[in-house]
C-alpha cells in the first residue's frame, strides 16, 4: 500500500515537472506576439502586436530601405522573406528566446536576437534604459545580417557573425566600448557565450577585425570565408594565428 502511494506521489511530481517544462518553453514556439498584425514584402515578412504600428512601420521601411544592399554585400541571393517579429515589450522578447526562466537571466541591454535565421525585435518605442530609439532601429540591420549568416553558414562563429553584423549595420563603436588594453585572445574570441562576447568588448572587437580583414584583403575575401569557402590559410594565405598577431598591431597603431 505505502509503495503504490509512493509511487503516485512521484508520478504527481513528474507530471508536474513535465506540465511546467511545458509551460516554460511554450512562447519559444509561438513567436508571433498576441493580436498580432502583418506587414510584407519580397524581402521581409514583419509581425507585430496590434497597438505598435508606428514602430512597426519604422522598421519595416527602413528594412525596405537597406535590405537589398546588404543582401548584395553579402552576396545573398534571397530565395524567401526573412521572417521579422516585433514586440512592444523585453519581457516579451525574452520568454520567446528560451522560455519564461530567460525573464530571470536576460541583460537589461538585450533588445534583439536572431534564431535560426528569424529575427526577433522589440520595439523602437520600447522604453529600454541603454539604448535609444534610433539605436533600436539600426540593431534591427544588425539582426538582419544575422539572418543571413544563418542560412549563408549557420557554422559561422559568433565572433565573426557579430564583427559582420556590426560593420554592415555600420555600428562604429565608441571610444567607451572597448578598452585597447584587453583585446580579446584567440580562445576568447571563439567564444559562443553572448554574456562572455558583450562584457569583453566583444561588439567593438569584432567590428575592428572585419575592418581590418576588409582594408588588408578586400570584403571579397571577407565574404568568401564567412560563406565557408576555406579556412584562414585558403582564403587569406595566413594562419588565423598570424592574422590574430596582424590585427592587434593594427589596433594599437590605429586605436
Amino acid at each position: 500500500m505505502r509503495k503504490e502511494i509512493k509511487h503516485k506521489k512521484a508520478m504527481i511530481i513528474i507530471s508536474a515537472i513535465l506540465v511546467l517544462l511545458v509551460l516554460q518553453t511554450l512562447p519559444v514556439f509561438l513567436m508571433k506576439p498576441w493580436d498580432s498584425k502583418t506587414l510584407k514584402s519580397e524581402f521581409i515578412t514583419l509581425t507585430y502586436q496590434s497597438g505598435d504600428e508606428k514602430g512597426a512601420n519604422e522598421v519595416f521601411e527602413l528594412l525596405e530601405e537597406e535590405s537589398e544592399a546588404i543582401y548584395e554585400k553579402m552576396n545573398f541571393n534571397r530565395k524567401d522573406p526573412i521572417d521579422v517579429f516585433i514586440y512592444k515589450t523585453q519581457a516579451a522578447l525574452a520568454i520567446r528566446e528560451a522560455g519564461f526562466i530567460t525573464l530571470a537571466i536576460a541583460p537589461p541591454w538585450h533588445i534583439g536576437d536572431s534564431h535560426n535565421g528569424n529575427i526577433m525585435m522589440v520595439s523602437p518605442y520600447t522604453p529600454v534604459k541603454v539604448h535609444t530609439h534610433e539605436a533600436i532601429l539600426t540593431a534591427t540591420l544588425h539582426e538582419l545580417v544575422h539572418a543571413i549568416n544563418h542560412r549563408i553558414n549557420p557554422e559561422l562563429s559568433y565572433f565573426w557573425d557579430n564583427g559582420l553584423a556590426t560593420v554592415l549595420a555600420e555600428q562604429v563603436p565608441k571610444t567607451g566600448d572597448y578598452d585597447i588594453n584587453k583585446i580579446p585572445s584567440i580562445e576568447d574570441m571563439h567564444t559562443d557565450n553572448g554574456l562572455k562576447f558583450g562584457n569583453m568588448g566583444g561588439y567593438a572587437y569584432s567590428y575592428f577585425y572585419i575592418q581590418y580583414l576588409d582594408k588588408t584583403y578586400g570584403w571579397d575575401k571577407v565574404v568568401a570565408y564567412a560563406k565557408g569557402d576555406g579556412d584562414y590559410e585558403k582564403v587569406f594565405n595566413k594562419t588565423e594565428e598570424e592574422i590574430y598577431t596582424d590585427w592587434c598591431l593594427y589596433l594599437i597603431d590605429n586605436y
